[in-house]
């Protein structure tokens, strides 16, 4: 289970974050949605230590994290891994060197183990096939799942994806909808999502949790958030220019 208490988050005068409680259960697929700006990558980045709250408390399975230092944090990148926007892999590697160099890293490992495991990976992303190839040679679809793959290598029970369909193509888009939904079916692996794509939103999610003026607008299911009369949620979720909604 994670949980935020009560978290705020300003950078210099603008208030990104006031208060925001939130809890993860396992197993979920949760989607932290919200217009851009409204704090979702900051609400994450907190979890994996990569940003501190102002104030407030976060829980990873009971413990709290909020004054973790630098190295307090490895083991836990190891249990909670994260997917970022931009797949950030080794142009000079090839596909399953990229997945291999944190399996020789942390697992300490030969060369020639971690290709194997490596390629492990690659196949429950279905990219085994093209392990050989180097990142160039591929689209932005196929790079995504690469680096879903990467973030497995450890074995996480929780996965952080940031924006994971964001600049993808609708065939891409859907294909990396389908990987995230198998992997939690099949790994049991609990997926947090930041995302304002609504196709991906109401095709995976098992929960929403919408962000707007900093706090947690609505906590609900994908059927709550359709047949909710809030003129926010509804201006969000059918992506209309005029409502209550700020720019």
């Amino acid at each position: 289970m994670i949980e935020f208490l009560h978290v705020s988050k300003a950078f210099g005068r603008q208030v990104v974050l006031a208060d925001v409680s939130l809890t993860v259960h396992p197993g979920q697929i949760v989607f932290i949605i919200g217009k851009s700006g409204a704090g979702k990558s900051v609400l994450v980045k907190h979890l994996l230590g990569l940003l501190r709250p102002d104030s407030g408390q976060i829980l990873f399975e009971g413990q709290d994290i909020t004054g973790f230092s630098e190295k307090d944090f490895y083991p836990l990148r190891k249990r909670c891994a994260m997917v970022f926007q931009h797949s950030t892999l080794f142009d000079s590697m090839t596909l399953v060197e990229n997945v291999a160099l944190p399996i020789r890293k942390h697992r300490g490992l030969s060369q020639a183990e971690s290709l194997v495991a490596a390629r492990e990976k690659l196949a429950l992303v279905q990219m085994e096939r093209l392990a050989d190839r180097y990142p160039s040679d591929i689209g932005d679809g196929l790079r995504k799942r690469v680096a879903i793959a990467r973030a497995l290598t450890l074995d996480p029970m929780y996965v952080v994806f940031d924006e994971p369909t964001t600049g993808l193509d609708p065939v891409s888009a859907v294909r990396v909808d389908r990987l995230i939904r198998r992997l939690a079916d099949e790994t049991g692996v609990t997926s947090i999502v930041v995302s304002h794509d609504l196709r991906s939103i109401f095709g995976v999610a098992d929960r929403i949790v919408m962000l707007y003026q900093g706090r947690v607008h609505l906590d609900g299911s994908p059927a709550e958030f359709r047949q909710s009369a809030d003129p926010v949620v509804r201006q969000f979720i059918n992506g209309l220019p005029e409502g209550p909604m700020e720019l």
